[in-house]
């Protein structure tokens, strides 16, 4: 493009005339008119020349200093410098020192004499102009300077150096953290603001070699703050001065900070970043991104990450395009890398906006969560599974259900059967051969369920030995019994465990049906687990299919279950003593304490029912506490009253024996009382002997402390008999089957005579359980046994009646 330069027509130089002598104003205009000049006006006093000047703007006023009545001309000449900034000449036949002094005040332009050379005029004129042209230019560049410093917010110094003073000026305040626009200080004092002692060292030789000086320092100002101060300054010789700027660049500063920090992070994050164009296009990208995917970013730039990085797959999220004044999207997506491999990526779009809230760019960052989505399948499957087994977990069982009972809601064929099975004396083998052993057997049982069931049946294991499987689109119980028998002869199998021990075991299974036996979830479990009793009380190692007579006796257990919770709170529970007799002359001996339940609502409930109950359920351990505390009160009371019931007997549970401690806790208990041990008989069913070291061990001790110990109901169990040779026994008790028919049955003729010799071979003392008739005496009399208990003396005695009893015999 071409600029022309205009070009202007000169115009007059216009001037005013101020002169109360009106015959030389005239012709002082006629002659500056024939020079080419064109007066404005002629103004005879102080007012005129101040009123004709505002409203002409002449280029140059012509000013008589004395105006006679008209005013003072030097007053004028003020007015006009100073308000309408107008150039004045004085024109004056005065030429006094103090007339020239009041005249200076108003910084005339020029001072001509009376009478007027008129050549002499016109040159001053000319000179005045000149000078008016050269401060116009100078205002003008002053003027752009002061925009420029207004604009950079710079502040100007200059250091002289004879002085050993800085000079400051223009916007200090960030700097200085005070409002004035100019400020002197010494050399010192400045330096003292520089951080850094290199730099301010630094400084000082450059200010005091006169040399060019760029710097950016850390400047602490006098509140404390620190900021970031820029100076450029250079040596002026013919001043002998270094002039500069400075400015407070903290801003830009800390944005190159914040830049380098970001580019760092570019460079170094995990994630693969994009920085693409308003149309999506790459722009650039990170290190991570050609990691992360394989393509080198050069190879990627202008094209859209939907043409290579993302994967179109059914099913994938789609990712919706960002506008304008969208916010920030973050979606899990697929991606592809350049060797066409596939991996989920979590992936965030945001746009870029400018400071006139216009899309400039967009930013897309993505990490590869394949390993957390690996992560979250291993817990996931850690969630839903036992961890022994690999078997499901409970959570796992709550799903199938669920999905089970809504799939039979919408199809006609939808039911299905649910076992609950638990392992026959697994305890035994855990306590017996430790619990790795017992691991060991779960785990192979878990792999023969899952050898045998459908693809679509689900084992679970509940926990300890218990398991249920659930068998998909099963209606009828006949099918369920079929595959119950089929896991019997499995569970059956002999083990071989790592110990180099065979072990087998078998199993109780209860079966129930959805939705024939329930119509939720927790009741087919219910159901199954009353189902699962029924095969345990039937003898264990078969199944059971829910009933509801099963329901109603479960029901029934459940009561007595709670009753028996409650009973010592509601002291129902008693202690009832049948005597032990010596046959040869009546004596009391000693007494067994029988248990009994007279339950509020039902009356008196048999031992047969609650016992077993309490053994199964762990109530046999509060229970047993109670008995064994009851006992000694008794005895102590006894004693107290002088009385002699000679030796007391309580019945113990392999349960109880199995109890950590329990020896220790019988001591305490008696010597609570006072009560000698020998004076405490424990006695114990053959059947707890199957239970293992814990219980030989408890009978041990309870033997070192003195304690009696009587093996119950002999003969009636299948105890090896070369275990009394290694118990610490003291006595046998001929159970009450073999004494009802001794008079008529040979056989309990010769089990009794049996145990009997035998006793007295190992020596330990009998005592025969059930006499009721003379000829059972008489018989007992004959096999030598002398000490009994049976209706043929007394029955069970409540307390007070036996207290009666010992009063009356002492």
């Amino acid at each position: 493009m071409n600029i022309e330069t205009l070009q202007e027509t000169p115009r007059p130089i216009r001037v005013q005339i101020v002169e109360d002598e009106l015959i030389f104003a005239y012709d002082l205009r006629q002659n500056l008119e024939a020079l080419g000049y064109s007066v404005t006006g002629i103004a005879s006093s102080e007012q005129q020349a101040v009123d004709l000047a505002a409203r002409e703007r002449p280029d140059l006023v012509l000013m008589d200093i004395n105006l006679g009545r008209g005013g003072d001309g030097t007053r004028a000449a003020k007015e006009v410098t100073h308000k309408l900034h107008l150039p004045v000449i004085y024109l004056t036949a005065y030429a006094g020192d103090d007339i020239l002094q009041r005249a200076i005040e108003a910084a005339p332009y020029g001072y001509v004499l009376k009478p007027i050379q008129i050549v002499e005029l016109n040159a001053t004129i000319r000179a005045a102009l000149a000078r008016v042209d050269e401060e116009r230019k100078t205002r003008r560049a002053e003027r752009r300077f002061r925009l420029a410093m207004e604009a950079g917010r710079f502040g100007v110094m200059e250091f002289d150096a004879t002085r050993q003073q800085i000079e400051l000026e223009g916007f200090l305040g960030s700097i200085l953290a005070q409002s004035s626009q100019s400020f002197t200080v010494s050399r010192d004092a400045f330096l003292r603001h520089i951080e850094d002692p290199d730099m301010r060292q630094s400084l000082d030789a450059m200010l005091l070699a006169g040399r060019m000086v760029q710097v950016c320092a850390a400047w602490r100002r006098d509140d404390g703050e620190r900021i970031w101060l820029e100076i450029h300054a250079s040596y002026f010789p013919e001043e002998d001065r270094v002039v500069g700027i400075l400015r407070d660049v903290s801003e830009r500063v800390e944005a190159e900070e914040h830049l380098r920090q970001a580019a760092v992070v570019f460079e170094t994050t995990g994630d693969g970043i994009l920085i693409l164009d308003r149309e999506q296009r790459v722009c650039m990208g990170n290190k991570s991104f050609e990691r992360i995917t394989g393509w080198r970013v050069q190879e990627v730039l202008g094209q859209r990450p939907d043409d290579f990085l993302h994967a179109s797959r059914s099913g994938d999220r789609r990712r919706v395009a960002a506008t304008d004044d969208q916010d920030s999207i973050q979606v899990e997506i697929t991606c592809r890398r350049r060797d066409h491999t596939l991996f989920p990526a979590w992936e965030g779009l945001s746009p870029v906006i400018d400071r006139v809230g216009k899309l400039t760019h967009y930013v897309l960052t993505f990490c590869d969560i394949s390993a957390l989505r690996s992560v979250e399948s291993r817990l996931t499957h850690v969630a839903l599974h036992d961890a022994l087994t690999g078997l499901g977990n409970r959570h796992q069982l709550d799903i199938c259900l669920r999905h089970n009972i809504a799939r039979t809601a919408s199809r006609a064929d939808g039911g299905f059967g649910l076992l609950f099975i638990d392992l026959d004396g697994f305890k035994n083998i855990n306590d017996s051969l430790g619990h790795s052993v017992g691991d060991e057997m779960l785990v192979e049982i878990a792999r023969r369920f899952r050898t045998t069931l459908r693809q679509n049946d689900v084992a679970i294991r509940m926990g300890g030995d218990e398991f249920l499987i659930l068998l998909d689109l099963l209606r009828r119980s006949e099918d369920a019994m079929a595959l119950c028998r089929k896991l019997l002869a499995l569970i059956c199998e002999p083990i071989r465990t790592s110990v180099g021990q065979t072990v087998s075991t078998t199993a109780s299974i209860g079966i129930a049906l959805f939705p024939e036996h329930a119509d939720s979830a927790d009741e087919l479990i219910k159901a199954a687990d009353t189902a699962l009793y029924a095969a345990k009380a039937a003898g264990r190692n078969r199944g059971a299919v829910f009933s509801q007579g099963l329901a109603r006796r479960a029901v029934e257990r459940l009561q007595l279950e709670q009753g028996l919770r409650q009973a010592i709170v509601r002291g129902e529970l008693e202690l009832q003593w049948q005597p032990v007799i010596d046959m040869r002359d009546g004596r009391i001996t000693g007494a067994e304490a029988l248990l009994r339940w007279n339950h509020g609502a039902s009356g008196r409930v048999s031992p047969e029912r609650f016992i077993p109950l309490a053994e199964e359920t762990g109530l046999i351990l509060p229970i047993g506490d109670w008995v064994l505390e009851q006992a000694c009160r008794n005895a102590a009371d006894w004693k107290a009253q002088g009385l002699e019931p000679g030796r007391l007997a309580i019945n113990v549970s392999a349960v109880q024996l199995q109890q950590e401690g329990y020896a220790e806790r019988v001591g305490e208990a008696l010597s609570r009382h006072g009560l000698s041990p020998s004076m405490l008989e424990v006695e114990l069913t053959e059947s707890s002997l199957q239970h293992g070291e814990a219980v030989q061990r408890a009978l041990h001790k309870l033997r070192g402390l003195g304690v009696h110990l009587a093996l119950d109901d002999f003969g009636t169990g299948f105890s090896s008999l070369s275990m009394l040779k290694f118990l610490p026994l003291t006595r046998l008790k001929i159970d009450r089957s073999f004494i009802r028919d001794l008079a008529t049955d040979p056989n309990d003729m010769a089990i009794a005579r049996t145990i009997a010799v035998m006793a007295m071979t190992l020596g330990l003392e009998v005592t025969a359980e059930g006499v009721e008739t003379e000829i059972q005496r008489t018989i007992l009399l004959g096999l030598n046994v002398r000490e009994v208990q049976g209706w043929l003396y007394h029955p069970a005695l409540p307390v007070g009646q036996f207290t009666e009893l010992l009063s009356a015999r002492r």
